[in-house]
Parts: structure tokens; C-alpha cells; sequence
């Protein structure tokens, strides 16, 4: 083994801009999700061009086309939501047969552009050891060293045993999952998987939940000319958001449930956006009877929906107990799915892998293991499927903010990790001969 991993570290130092390359241009497409459509078709039919050309097995399709999609319990309906433009794609490289079997499953959708970026996100740029461009971090720089390790262990002669994959699936932003659904219903199963979402080199065999609501509260207003008692809804709106600042604080000094969270102290309770009162009046002389508040909580696993909306208002009712019931419970109502976070059993032996190959490759003893700070589709393969989800990919920066970045680096001992434990985890003829 010690030949093949050496030979697949010189594969990547040779073909650092090939890898680069790959990543370039997979930025350079606009993969933008707006929530019911988006724009991933042209991103998506150079990438199964490009697997073709690797002789992998691609099986190209809409959502939609697989039976069950939309009577799944996992599916989220969501308005006007569109998959007719927007195909998955899903490449096998068959193993010889007497071995395990992997997927590398990334999305190529990116978010919208955030305000503030100085260069076109969409161009890539490479300074002081890093490239730029909106998806490098989040997550086309892990979708690009995916199909990168598979080349190189092709390019190197070597025969795997297992079947190895690699998927580019549509619609995992903004709560989507769809995708990602899409294909486990198309029969794509296997005994592993990694998700390349940016973990900076972090075994992740488990990831936090969230949830997206907007929260309305109602009210009365006007002028109390003769006496009349109003509640204004803006002002029990910031009663609430005073309210979420502490809740967030009381919930970070609380680590989450073992045995990848127990130092996962940064929970996040986001106000997104704040809506009351008409705007297209040229003035108000009242208040609004209706505020909107919407907000982005993330959970640890373990936790539902249900419990999560209940902690709020539990608190929120508490702290405010002699004034609440004069006014009506505002009202949740779902933005986007709920997130649920997942963790797979410590004994898995995938992740005891990733960790002593990351750690051979970085120079620590080991890899490091932990939840991954963030919600993403991994719960898809944990909840749905039988195929254990591992979360791993790229260092970087801002995802889903200006200036977007992935580390050169790291990107390329991603390849380097990936390729190894496609290797050990589907096991390998070391020539083409050899194969039986």
C-alpha cells in the first residue's frame, strides 16, 4: 500500500492544474438556485460529458422522473417548484465485484450572490494560495476533487473491487434535499458515502439540523382618540428578537449530544428579515397589524421540528408570562424543510479511516473527528437509505458570503484522501492483469 499511496501523491502533484482546472470551470457556470427553479442544466451536462469521457456509467435525470418522488415522505413540496431544466447526474465505475461500495455525492446549485463581492463570482481567481469564486467552498470544490481522485486512480492502472460513484445532484440549497432524494430513489445505494460540503479537512459522521420560519405576529393599532387599547405587533416582534439574543446565548453554553457535539457550543439563531407596515404608502401615521420575523435556528441531532419550535415559544412565554396573554401566539409557519441533524454510529469503520488517512496525509497523528457545524442533505442518506453519510471536504471560507475561497493546499490533499480511502474502503487489484 505504501507504493500505491505514494504513487497517487505524486499523481496529484503532477496534475495540480488539471484539479484546478476542473474547479475553474465548474465556477465559471452559473449554478444559482432561486429557490423553485434554477440554473444547474449547462454545469450539469459538462460534468457527464466529462464522466462519459472517463468511461464511468452516467445515468442523467430530472427529479422528477423517479417514480415515488413526490408521495415520499422525504419530499418537500414547495410552490412552483421546477425540476424540468435541472437533471442529477450519477456515474458508476464498476468494481471488479468482490468489494464495498463508495459515492461521493455533492450538489452543484450554489446561493444567490451575496452583496459585497469585488469580483465577478463567477470568474475564477487565484491569489496567495487560494481560488476565488461563488461554489469554491460550498461545494464544487469538493465535487471537483471527487471526480479528480477517481482519475487518478484510473490514470495510476489501478482496478478497484468495490463500485465506486460519484453523483452531482440539484436543489440542496435553500432546504432543497430533493435531489438528493431523487437519486437514492433511483436505486443508488451503496454501502458508504462521503459528502464533500466543506468541513476544512474534518471527518464529520454527523451534522446539525435547522430550521427556517417565518414567525407573525398580529396585532390592533391605530390612534387611542377614545381610549381604545391596541397592540402593536412591531413591538411584540422585538420583544421576540430580544428574546432569541438570549435564548442563543443560554443555548451555547450547552454542548450537544455525544459523541461528535459535545463541544458544539456556536448554535445560531439568525433573524433574517424583518417585514411590518405598508411601503408603498409615502407615510404611516399608525403602526402595522401584522410583523413578520424571519428566522434561521439550527439544532443538534436528536432534536424534531416540533421540539425545537416548543424550546422557543416555552422560553418566550416564560420571560414574558404577565404580559402574553393579552396578545395572540404568533404563528410559525415553514420557509423551507426542516433540516433534521443526523449522526451515524461511532463504530463505523469508514470513519476511523478518513481519520488515519487525513492525518497520514496532513502530518497530525490523526484526523480530526466531529460533528459538522452546518445543515446539509446528509440526512437523506441516514434517515432514508441504509448507506451511512460521512461529511468531508475542503478548507476554505465563506460560504454563502463575499469572496468565496477554497484553499489550494488542501484541496489537493482532499484528492489525495479521497483517492486512498476509495482505495482501501473498495479494495484494489494493483494492475489491470490482475483482475480475475
Amino acid at each position: 500500500m505504501n507504493k500505491v499511496k505514494e504513487a497517487v501523491h505524486q499523481w496529484v502533484v503532477h496534475n495540480e492544474s488539471r484539479i484546478l482546472k476542473l474547479l475553474q470551470d465548474l465556477i465559471s457556470y452559473h449554478t444559482v438556485n432561486n429557490a423553485v427553479t434554477g440554473t444547474e442544466k449547462d454545469a450539469q451536462f459538462y460534468v457527464s460529458k466529462l464522466l462519459r469521457e472517463m468511461d464511468l456509467q452516467v445515468d442523467m435525470f430530472t427529479p422528477e422522473e423517479v417514480p415515488g418522488l413526490k408521495e415520499h415522505p422525504g419530499f418537500f413540496h414547495f410552490p412552483g417548484k421546477d425540476y424540468a431544466e435541472r437533471p442529477n447526474v450519477v456515474a458508476t465505475w464498476p468494481g471488479s465485484g468482490e468489494g464495498r461500495s463508495l459515492l461521493f455525492s455533492s450538489h452543484m446549485d450554489t446561493t444567490v450572490v451575496a452583496p459585497g463581492w469585488k469580483r465577478d463570482p463567477w470568474t475564477p481567481a487565484i491569489e496567495d494560495g487560494k481560488l476565488y469564486g461563488l461554489g469554491s467552498f460550498d461545494m464544487k470544490g469538493g465535487l471537483a476533487a471527487s471526480i479528480m481522485a477517481i482519475r487518478c486512480i484510473q490514470e495510476l492502472g489501478i482496478r478497484l473491487k468495490g463500485d465506486l460513484m460519484v453523483e452531482s445532484v440539484v436543489d440542496e440549497e435553500f432546504g432543497g434535499s430533493n435531489g438528493t432524494l431523487a437519486s437514492r430513489l433511483r436505486g443508488y445505494n451503496p454501502d458508504a458515502a462521503i459528502v464533500p460540503e466543506p468541513t476544512n479537512l474534518t471527518v464529520s459522521p454527523g451534522s446539525r439540523g435547522g430550521a427556517l420560519w417565518r414567525v407573525t405576529f398580529t396585532g390592533s393599532t391605530g390612534m387611542s382618540f377614545s381610549g381604545e387599547t391596541f397592540v402593536n405587533p412591531a413591538k411584540l416582534a422585538a420583544k421576540f428578537i430580544v428574546y432569541l439574543e438570549e435564548y442563543e446565548k443560554e443555548r451555547q453554553r450547552k454542548g450537544g449530544p455525544a459523541p461528535y457535539f459535545q463541544e458544539d457550543y456556536g448554535l445560531p439563531v439568525i433573524v433574517t428579515r424583518l417585514e411590518a407596515g405598508d411601503m408603498s404608502l409615502p407615510l404611516c401615521d399608525s403602526g402595522p397589524t401584522v410583523c413578520h420575523v424571519d428566522i434561521w435556528v439550527e439544532c443538534h441531532p436528536g432534536v424534531s421540528e416540533e421540539e425545537l419550535k416548543k424550546e422557543i415559544m416555552d422560553g418566550f412565554q416564560a420571560k414574558y408570562a404577565d404580559e402574553y396573554p393579552s396578545w395572540d401566539e404568533p404563528r410559525f409557519q415553514k420557509v423551507i424543510r426542516f433540516l433534521p441533524g443526523t449522526q451515524i454510529a461511532p463504530s463505523f469503520p469508514l470513519i476511523g479511516m478518513l481519520s488515519e488517512i487525513t492525518g497520514e496525509i496532513t502530518g497530525r497523528k490523526y484526523g480530526k473527528v466531529e460533528g459538522a457545524r452546518f445543515a446539509c442533505d446528509a440526512f437523506m442518506f441516514n434517515l432514508f437509505t441504509d448507506t451511512p453519510a460521512i461529511i468531508m471536504g475542503p478548507t476554505g471560507a465563506n460560504a454563502h458570503a463575499p469572496e468565496e475561497y477554497v484553499d489550494i493546499p488542501e484541496l489537493l490533499q482532499l484528492v489525495e484522501i479521497y483517492a486512498i480511502a476509495a482505495l482501501q474502503w473498495c479494495e484494489y487489484h494493483e494492475k489491470e492483469g490482475d483482475v480475475q
